[in-house]
């Protein structure tokens, strides 16, 4: 029976918020951020979208630490106390941490506006491109998830703060323009490519995958290490597909994954989808497919 580890998280669970408590009693609570309205989101992608829309008018903050995973981080006290002078919360929907977290910070802060930004994007996923991939939360790696999330965090800043809702709307409008060049960008690039499929070691493409046309070769298994099976399996579809390209994040296995580029011949390319240049990202990922060879 797992009763210690179920007593320890539940002891944490309580000690955070007796620290948040007291943190709260002991601070002085900050609010001035230079007049701005003060937001935050979990990850650096989304905390960039509110930024380019909100221009001078909002002052956004990132809850996940730059260099940290998601499926790892557990906020501090003083983190999820600095909420308190948020004005609204923008969280993925199931990234992580989120899942067991986001229930605490509304219970902890119930005057924050909890803003989930994938809000009606699985029914169009999975009505486009079926379910497989509805798993991965980075949605934000696609055009579709990125206008999802801008239109989102545009009706919520107008919502919050009405009298500037002209100069969201402007924002806006300058956002989707980007938006469009950068799929007409991306639509170019990945129309005539050597191989229209690429390795990774944790699927965190699913979504870019799906939206033109390739297909993404997972080495981990089910959210574990791979067995060898499975790598001997993903070597034979990698070598049929003819992969030129494996992408390499700093938070899994490089090792694992370079040995398996070097089986195929393949050339490694580092990516971080929790960068804050989404556009860059994005880019970056759709030029090494265009230019492996």
């Amino acid at each position: 029976m797992k009763i210690f580890p179920t007593i320890y998280k539940a002891s944490r669970a309580v000690l955070v918020a007796m620290m948040i408590t007291l943190i709260g009693a002991c601070s002085t609570r900050q609010t001035d951020h230079g007049g701005r309205l003060h937001v935050t989101a979990t990850i650096a992608p989304a905390t960039d979208l509110i930024r380019r829309l909100g221009d001078t008018l909002v002052y956004a903050t990132t809850l996940l630490p730059q260099g940290n995973s998601p499926e790892s981080y557990e906020p501090t006290p003083q983190t999820i106390q600095a909420l308190a002078t948020s004005r609204a919360y923008y969280y993925m929907g199931d990234l992580g941490f989120e899942r067991s977290w986001v229930e605490r910070i509304q219970s902890l802060h119930p005057e924050l506006r909890l803003v989930r930004l994938d809000a009606g994007l699985d029914t169009l996923r999975a009505s486009q491109h079926g379910g497989d991939h509805l798993h991965d939360p980075h949605y934000w790696t696609s055009m579709r998830g990125l206008r999802t999330m801008s239109r989102t965090i545009y009706r919520s800043l107008c919502q919050i703060d009405s009298v500037n809702s002209p100069a969201y709307t402007a924002s806006y409008e300058a956002l989707s323009d980007t938006l469009a060049q950068l799929e007409q960008t991306l639509r170019a690039t990945l129309s005539e490519l050597p191989s229209r499929a690429f390795l990774i070691y944790h699927p965190s493409l699913s979504d870019f995958a799906c939206e033109w046309g390739l297909e993404q070769l997972v080495v981990e298994e089910d959210g574990k290490d791979p067995t060898p099976q499975h790598l001997e399996r993903l070597l034979q579809r990698a070598k049929a597909l003819g992969v030129r390209v494996v992408f390499i994040q700093k938070e899994f296995d490089t090792k694992l994954t370079e040995s398996l580029a070097s089986e195929l011949g393949a050339q490694t390319v580092e990516i971080n989808p929790l960068d804050g240049d989404w556009k860059g990202q994005l880019l970056r990922i759709a030029r090494a497919l265009s230019t492996s060879r």
